[in-house]
């Protein structure tokens, strides 16, 4: 799914490739973690100011603040969609169920015909992989993943954020209406700060900040994009400040709560790849731009393959290195796969059954004799 619009000089094609770079994140923050023990550059990886570039859980929440970004482009601006629930529903659906259920299948034959479970993997990290027996229920539960009580490690750890992803996809038309008619950007800060609100306080809209935050940052893209175009100091300085805010778990004292801060370094982040030709040319660069189209697939996938891989090389080549090229390789493989076979199709089913609903003729109404 390409992400492209023109609004003047404005071309959003660079954000597939940040969420590439994110997806290889997620990679990296599993791939260091599963080989802990094993880490010839563990000093240097672990420096609070390298150690985001491989921090997994900020990665996602960048994953959100863009989806939430993407999902609200077509409805704001002069020529915005019309809000209809039934036709986004279905097109979310098509969009990220079929890929899942593949990496599902997938990582349940590599879990009981290629990992190896006495392989001692375990040791490396601490981790558990595959030790839980999968029932039926379970299956039933993964199969429409935003079931109650559905455990994610079960099968492929990394899905907890899909469901997630899932859930407010479903309602998202709700924050697209809030969005549209929210016109002031002191009226957008309120709504944030009392979303905030309850996420920290009440415990309750917490899943959506994040995405309400990159939808608004969608409603005011082009006058933000328009002040950083001014200059490139400006943008190397927000820059650094948007670093060390990503960077806010590992160099802020945990008593100040990092996720806010992180959210507000990746709103900046995406504000910058819109406005920077340099990071434009960095993400479109043909092989970010290439992880950035199977970036879905590839975060889907990568777990269950490093698991199975370290399982069957770490105990013969005890080369943590081998495992996460093997492992990175063969993810890329699948992921690609994936996206020719399964998304693209996928999406295209989708958007054919809105053309049918959207195309189907409404009945005449009867006459009035017909209906006393």
């Amino acid at each position: 799914m390409s992400l492209i619009e023109h609004h003047g000089n404005l071309r959003l094609k660079q954000l597939d490739g940040l969420r590439g770079l994110a997806a290889f994140s997620v990679f990296l923050s599993h791939a260091f973690g599963m080989m802990a023990s094993d880490r010839g550059a563990g000093q240097f990886l672990d420096f609070p100011l390298i150690r985001p570039l491989w921090d997994g859980f900020i990665a996602v929440i960048l994953f959100f603040v863009l989806s939430g970004f993407v999902l609200t482009l077509p409805y704001t601006g002069p020529t915005s969609k019309k809000v209809e629930f039934l036709t986004f529903d279905i097109r979310r659906i098509f969009r990220l169920y079929p890929a899942y259920w593949v990496a599902i299948l997938a990582s349940l034959g590599l879990r009981y015909f290629i990992f190896n479970p006495s392989s001692g993997l375990q040791s490396l990290s601490g981790w558990t992989f595959w030790d839980q027996p999968i029932t039926s229920i379970s299956l039933v539960k993964h199969f429409f993943l935003i079931a109650p009580g559905l455990k994610s490690n079960d099968i492929d750890r990394v899905i907890w954020s899909l469901a997630t992803e899932v859930k407010v996809s479903l309602i998202f038309p709700v924050v697209l209406l809030l969005v549209q008619k929210t016109k002031n950007v002191w009226y957008c800060l309120v709504v944030l700060l009392c979303t905030f609100f309850c996420a920290k306080y009440l415990d309750v809209l917490g899943l959506f900040l994040p995405f309400l935050f990159g939808s608004y940052i969608a409603k005011f893209r082009l006058p933000i994009v328009t002040v950083l175009r001014t200059s490139r100091w400006l943008q190397a300085g927000m820059g650094v400040v948007a670093y060390l805010l990503y960077a806010s778990r590992w160099i802020m004292p945990k008593a100040w709560g990092f996720e806010p801060w992180s959210m507000l370094g990746v709103g900046i982040i995406l504000c910058l790849f819109m406005s920077s030709d340099l990071l434009k040319r960095v993400t479109t660069f043909r092989p970010i731009d290439f992880l950035g189209d199977i970036s879905y697939s590839f975060y889907l996938i990568h777990f269950p393959v490093l698991v199975t891989v370290g399982s069957i090389l770490y105990p013969r080549t005890h080369s943590a290195s081998l495992c996460i090229l093997v492992s990175l390789a063969a993810s890329l493989i699948f992921a690609y796969v994936s996206y020719r076979l399964i998304e693209i199709p996928g999406q295209n089913m989708g958007k054919a059954l809105v053309r049918a609903l959207r195309s189907k003729p409404t009945p005449a109404p009867l006459p009035a004799s017909e209906t006393s």
